[in-house]
């Protein structure tokens, strides 16, 4: 990992499950982000943050999260709350790696989502930076329009029930009656993804309801998402977040204190080390010697059970 100061560049190095030489990941930190994270809502998403470090560390090191198998759904890979776009870097890397290494190459794209115009420049900067051939779009996400388009969708389908009608009617139905686009800034509409990315999405109370609604919204029937961040002892919405997703009838598995578990840490001489992992982390703005800075982790696994068809 290294830190050039001259152009706010930093060099990620994520461990591969393939191979003993790391992924390398470089990302560029907007200029005028503020040197105290978390002082400002509207500047999360112009530096690193820590979560994202975590969950980069396990997608690779859990490949299959992103590679999908014979039981995942077809559709693309979404990074949530994108930011510098660490998460979908890493992910984006694996797709690539498994299409060097096969001769069918993954269509899948990688959707880099957040709502600031300036981060989602950035992000198109730190795609460029990175060398992949995966197909990709840097998109604006606002998740307080996702439950009301959803809404929206709804009303259409009753209407069309209503009416008699025995054909989809317009985008964003199918014959199991479910809502099956999401929005972006511009009010265009896109087709659900199987996979949902996303670090340090849970700040503020509200997040709970507008982060379970957008991962409602954007997740293909059978689609996974893994959400990682701070804990509940740091971060607004975090205890919260379960229940909002059941509400709306995702499946949720909730693991804590990650910086105890096993793919977070290493064994050397009978002591439990976190190496390589907590250097990342501190390039990523991590202090665990700070007590404002120093937490735990929360991750959450969501699915979104299948709808059967009416019969």
């Amino acid at each position: 990992m290294s830190n050039n100061s001259n152009n706010n560049t930093l060099t990620f190095s994520i461990p591969s499950s393939t191979s003993d030489t790391p992924h390398k990941i470089l990302l560029h930190q907007a200029a005028n982000a503020d040197e105290d994270q978390g002082l400002s809502e509207t500047n999360t998403g112009f530096v690193m943050w820590p979560s994202a470090v975590m969950l980069s560390h396990h997608i690779s090191k859990n490949p299959s999260i992103v590679l999908g198998d014979e039981n995942s759904p077809n559709g693309d890979v979404m990074e949530l709350g994108a930011g510098c776009g660490l998460v979908g870097l890493t992910a984006a890397t694996l797709l690539q790696q498994q299409n060097d290494n096969s001769s069918d190459d993954n269509e899948d794209k990688v959707i880099f989502t957040d709502y600031n115009p300036v981060v989602l420049e950035n992000l198109q900067k730190n795609i460029e930076l990175n060398d992949f051939d995966v197909d990709h779009q840097v998109l604006g996400l606002d998740w307080f329009d996702q439950e009301e388009h959803q809404e929206q969708q709804q009303q259409q389908l009753a209407d069309d029930h209503d009416a008699g009608s025995s054909e989809d009617c317009t985008t964003g139905q199918d014959s199991n009656n479910t809502t099956t686009t999401w929005i972006d800034v511009e009010g265009n509409e896109h087709a659900q993804v199987r996979l949902i990315l996303g670090a340090d999405l849970l700040v503020c109370t509200n997040d709970a309801d507008l982060v379970a609604s957008t991962i409602d919204s954007a997740l293909v029937d059978g689609g996974k998402a893994f959400i990682l961040g701070a804990d509940q002892y740091t971060r607004f919405g975090v205890q919260n977040f379960p229940d909002a997703c059941r509400q709306l009838g995702l499946q949720v598995t909730v693991q804590e204190d990650l910086l105890e578990t096993n793919f977070a840490a290493e064994e050397v001489d009978g002591e439990v080390q976190h190496g390589q992992l907590m250097g990342e982390l501190e390039l990523g703005g991590y202090n665990q010697r700070a007590s404002t800075m120093a937490h735990d982790f929360t991750f959450f696994q969501i699915t979104k059970p299948i709808v059967k068809a009416a019969a």
